[in-house]
């Protein structure tokens, strides 16, 4: 998770949603924006452009609970995209009785 301040020397809020929701590695991280501004237009603005949520400061333990589904949806996510290990069947066919015991004739 990426929780960023609105108010960031050289570059707006929007710029970094936009750069982050652009790049192909950060794109499935979400973004909580905190700001001391509570603006509607901006917190609109913020959620349009990809952000899960907008916290105005000071941030308080409610807004901090907001977050456990954003991150359990991450962890989901990045469980969904890890390719799958199965060492187990690799180990089934190499270690098969039948590929490995030799036949008798009777």
């Amino acid at each position: 998770m990426i929780i960023t301040d609105y108010c960031i020397p050289g570059m707006t809020d929007y710029d970094i949603l936009r750069k982050i929701k652009e790049s192909k590695s950060l794109k499935d991280i979400p973004v909580v924006i905190i700001s001391s501004d509570d603006i509607s237009s901006r917190l609109n603005r913020c959620l349009e452009e990809g952000a899960e949520e907008f916290f105005p400061k000071p941030v308080q333990q409610s807004d901090v609970n907001k977050l456990k589904p954003h991150l359990l949806k991450s962890r989901v996510k990045k469980e969904q995209d890890k390719p799958i290990n199965n060492k187990r069947k690799g180990m089934e066919e190499s270690y098969s009785p039948n590929k490995n015991r030799q036949k008798c004739s009777t």
